[in-house]
């Protein structure tokens, strides 16, 4: 419909020229002749603008491409062509762009370093980096904008824990302790695994977080130095709770091979209770099966006499030994420009004109709730959500916010897809854990320093 809307929005735009040029016959018709010819002109004179975005979720892929078709209907002058990543590393995609000449316009980005220092990023207008919080600057030059925010937690289904008379664990061993529960009535607790390339290192970030960077702050940086190694005791002690816990009868079995697709169906059959990932699950969830987001009781807040929902979706943060809970902050999305699109006075006008609508108030408000995310623009952005999303936001807005973990910006983007690798070798016990951390000591010294 908006294909057709736009091109009827030129053909009568190409009809007021024309007539004002008296290229008319007596009875009202176009001469065939001159409407081509102007249809050619504007061909020629549309931007075209590549878009990349990574395609790990079904909602972000639907919220791009509505987006990219609002903007086109909006400016009929610019073509946007937009492409998303495939299975396999979003960045290694992009290098792969970069080698066949065919590097996008504007691209989604998880390591702003290694392409600035690859002289592939286009420098962003200070005015454009006022429209988000906290975007990416290196030398006082902004290079990235972010989209959203995300975080990491337990989904889990409230029917499964009404059922055995289980609370929300405020503590690790009360989480241990739900998990014993569930395993003793036949249901497998938890489920690892999923699409998203990172998702390996969610369970490893946890122990990381609680036991190693909450007593010695600042590690990465210290590894960077070389002052901390993979193989130093604290380290070799949480790889070994990492192996112990992915390999444990707590774990549904095989599900480190399986995709979210797969995930949500063992969830929904009740065959498993949680699931550690991002709160855009939810958008996949609710795909699967609508009733996820229903109420367990009435209007006049009475119990439901007959519920038949299989699966109700319930979130929490994983605490700490200690009761906290561990909220880590991540950029579910960052933007930005080729330097060649920078470069080309057109291009660059029709990507600035791209960002700016892709915060604006409404489209910006159908990109968080098809991830379900926390806005980064300085003014804030309501969506309508389910309850648990509502919850998720208050609780994420108050908490002591993290962002020390492994593989955020101090973490090398190459040895971020090795640890990958490694920890999966790890939890599936194809290496012993002193192999393990050699490796992940190696493919840090591997890489490029920043």
């Amino acid at each position: 419909m908006k294909q057709g809307y736009r091109a009827a929005a030129l053909l009568l735009a190409g009809v007021c020229i024309i007539l004002a040029d008296g290229c008319t016959k007596e009875n009202g018709t176009i001469e065939k002749g001159k409407l081509s010819q102007l249809e050619k002109r504007e061909e020629e004179n549309r931007v075209e603008l590549s878009v990349l975005y990574t395609g790990e979720n079904i909602g972000w892929t639907a919220a791009m491409e509505e987006l990219c078709e609002e903007f086109m209907s909006v400016y009929p002058d610019i073509s946007v062509v937009t492409e998303h990543s495939n299975n396999g590393s979003y960045t290694e995609q992009l290098k792969a762009k970069e080698a066949l000449g065919e590097f996008p316009d504007i691209f989604e980005i998880e390591d702003t370093y290694m392409f600035l220092e690859a002289d592939k990023l286009g420098e962003i207008s200070s005015d454009l980096g006022k429209l988000a919080k906290n975007p990416v600057q290196v030398d006082n030059k902004i290079y990235t904008l972010p989209l959203y925010d995300t975080s990491i937690g337990i989904i889990y289904n409230q029917v499964i824990f009404k059922r055995y008379g289980l609370s929300i664990p405020s503590t690790y061993e009360e989480f241990l302790e739900v998990c014993r529960v569930l395993q003793k009535n036949g249901v497998a607790p938890l489920a690892v695994g999923g699409s998203r390339s990172d998702t390996n290192s969610n369970w490893l970030n946890y122990f990381f977080l609680t036991r190693v960077e909450a007593k010695n702050p600042g590690w990465q940086s210290k590894r960077w130095n070389n002052e901390v190694s993979f193989q130093d005791e604290e380290m070799l002690k949480i790889l070994e709770e990492y192996q112990e816990f992915m390999s444990s009868s707590y774990i549904l079995e095989d599900s480190i091979n399986m995709n979210d697709n797969q995930i949500i169906v063992q969830l929904l059959n009740q065959k498993v209770a949680m699931f550690l990932t991002e709160p855009s699950m939810f958008t996949e969830i609710l795909e699967s099966y609508p009733l996820a987001s229903e109420s367990d009781k009435t209007p006049l807040g009475e119990e439901l006499e007959d519920d038949t929902i299989r699966f109700r979706m319930g979130w929490f943060y994983m605490p700490d030994q200690q009761g906290n809970p561990v909220v880590i902050h991540k950029s579910g999305s960052q933007l930005a420009i080729s330097r060649e699109c920078a470069a080309d006075s057109d291009k660059k006008k029709a990507a600035e004109k791209f960002l700016r609508f892709s915060y604006q108030k409404e489209n910006y408000r159908r990109i968080l709730q098809a991830m379900y995310a926390m806005p980064t623009t300085n003014d804030a952005v309501l969506y309508a959500a389910p309850i648990v999303q509502q919850n998720l936001l208050t609780a994420y807005r108050y908490a002591d916010k993290i962002e020390t973990y492994l593989g955020n910006y101090e973490t090398p983007e190459n040895f971020t897809q090795d640890m990958e690798g490694i920890l999966f070798s790890l939890a599936t016990n194809t290496i012993q854990v002193g192999t393990a951390a050699r490796r992940l000591d190696a493919a840090w010294d591997d890489t490029q320093t920043r």
